[in-house]
């Protein structure tokens, strides 16, 4: 790791420390609001790391939370392809891999072209949308290194600003936190994600509801905001394997891990608004929600919105959702 410190003399100290205050108020000014953390190795607002080094850099979120991610790019970099890992969930010790469907410890791959954005700010997305925000546990960080760079190449790394972000308006089929918006409620701020696209196509690929076993789960909750306990007491039943609830309940996706197997209500509300969240088909899709004995479950036909009852060991598609 090199910081521009190198035995300059003190005009030229001088000189660059005005030009890096002159620089950083410029681009703080530009920043989105949001509580700004600094790298952990170093109280300098701003450093290089040469290309092809194992050096790196680490900001910590400031407490559990959703944020959009905005990085200060200083004006001496020269970095076409800085790849920075945003692991919402924190990092194995030593783990060098960053895989974004790891269950316990999820990496996601976000690239910067600095010299676009230099002496400024650039925001830490996923495919190109400003929409982009993620869920942190207090132990998720983002984290930077110069060895993908090459060598005539400086990565410029100054500050993160973790910034709390709520549209002014949510509308249905909205991307937004990991998904496409299928449904708001009263307040016009909660309501349903809905994946972008089938965790499990639909005859003959599609998943069971039941595990191999006919049991009773006790995940008979029918309405809006009963997908996510019916999908744990499924999962808590029916233990490890693939099948419906399991794939949701698995899923990582646009930096979020909440996902689950909607209720009869909560699909339903996926089939009416279908146009504008895109991506489903004129089959049945399985619902979380039992039905009294033990081989039955609740499943919607997206061709015309019938709901049935019907046995779990059909191979069903499936479409998972997230609460916000």
């Amino acid at each position: 790791m090199k910081q521009n410190t190198a035995r300059p003399n003190l005009t030229h100290l001088a000189t660059a420390l005005l030009l890096l205050v002159f620089n950083l108020t410029a681009a703080v000014a530009a920043t989105p609001t949001g509580t700004p953390v600094y790298p952990a190795f170093s109280k300098l607002q701003t450093a290089e790391l040469v290309g092809g080094s194992p050096g790196n850099v680490s900001w910590t979120a400031p407490k559990a939370g959703t944020y959009q991610l905005w990085v200060q790019i200083p004006a001496s970099s020269t970095s076409t392809n800085a790849t920075y890992n945003v692991y919402p969930k924190g990092n194995a010790v030593g783990n060098t891999a960053c895989s974004s469907t790891d269950p316990t410890y999820p990496c996601f791959q976000v690239t910067v072209d600095q010299t676009t954005a230099s002496n400024g700010w650039a925001q830490l997305m996923l495919n190109n949308n400003v929409g982009t925000s993620w869920v942190f546990t207090k132990a998720g960080l983002v984290s930077t290194n110069a060895g993908g760079i090459p060598n005539s190449q400086l990565l410029g790394v100054g500050e993160v600003v973790f910034a709390s972000y709520t549209p002014s308006k949510l509308t249905l089929g909205q991307s937004y936190q990991g998904g496409k918006i299928a449904y708001i409620d009263n307040t016009g701020k909660h309501g349903l994600i809905a994946a972008p696209y089938d965790q499990s196509p639909a005859y003959p690929n599609g998943s069971q509801w039941y595990n191999g076993s006919w049991i009773t789960t006790g995940a008979t909750g029918t309405a809006i905001g009963t997908g996510q306990a019916n999908t744990t007491a499924i999962v808590k039943a029916q233990g490890s394997g693939s099948y419906a609830a399991k794939l949701c309940d698995d899923l990582v996706l646009g930096g979020y891990s909440d996902w689950y197997l909607p209720s009869r209500d909560e699909l339903n509300q996926l089939y009416l608004n279908q146009s504008v969240v895109g991506g489903f088909a004129d089959l049945n899709y399985w619902s979380s929600s039992e039905y009294g004995y033990y081989s039955f479950a609740w499943l919607q036909y997206f061709g015309n919105g019938s709901q049935y009852i019907t046995n779990k060991d059909r191979t069903l598609a499936v479409r998972a959702v997230r609460a916000f």
